[in-house]
């Protein structure tokens, strides 16, 4: 979603749907099902998703074979997801971006669940935060909170597209519960 508000500026608003499911398939999950297809270029793309949002590579070894231990464990969904928002806004020249988890709580979802959920965002969030010169390194996301501004620093990546640095990226999470 594109938003222009009264003074010329564009927020970009990218919103992930869920109820309990996971954040997808950890990092080192997803690589293992791309290396099982014929021809990918997941490894290099991971890489560059790693190093232009954490500064740090995916890969313990220049050959993308081994993964590095702090990044194999992360919500592949989550990476791509922040990504994708900071690229979209990128094209749409936005001025701010905006990344919302939106969970839907009835009373066929898990509350364990959900709560093992809010964990991994909250523990990708602390890398997150750490790593792009944030201050607070125990964050901790609650309902109805966005945290931000979060600026990704500009790091050398080599890749066809550069990740839009100069974007100030805000992170937030609400709920609907419909227990009726």
């Amino acid at each position: 979603m594109k938003r222009r508000c009264r003074d010329d500026c564009v927020t970009t608003i990218c919103i992930e749907g869920k109820a309990d499911e996971p954040f997808g398939r950890t990092v080192a999950e997803e690589l293992r099902k791309a290396r099982q297809r014929r021809e990918t270029s997941f490894p290099e793309r991971l890489d560059w998703l790693t190093c232009s949002l954490l500064g740090m590579s995916a890969f313990k070894d220049d050959a993308h074979l081994v993964l590095s231990d702090g990044i194999s464990g992360l919500s592949y969904q989550l990476l791509a997801a922040i990504a994708g928002t900071l690229l979209e806004a990128g094209i749409q020249e936005a001025t701010a971006a905006v990344f919302v988890v939106h969970e839907f709580r009835t009373k066929a979802t898990s509350d364990t669940k959900l709560q093992a959920n809010a964990d991994a965002l909250n523990s990708f969030l602390r890398l997150f935060q750490s790593v792009n010169g944030g201050l607070d390194d125990d964050v901790q996301l609650q309902l109805g909170e966005m945290i931000g501004p979060i600026s990704i620093i500009e790091r050398p990546v080599s890749g066809a597209v550069k990740m839009p640095c100069q974007i100030p990226l805000f992170i937030g999470k609400i709920r609907t519960d419909r227990l009726v």
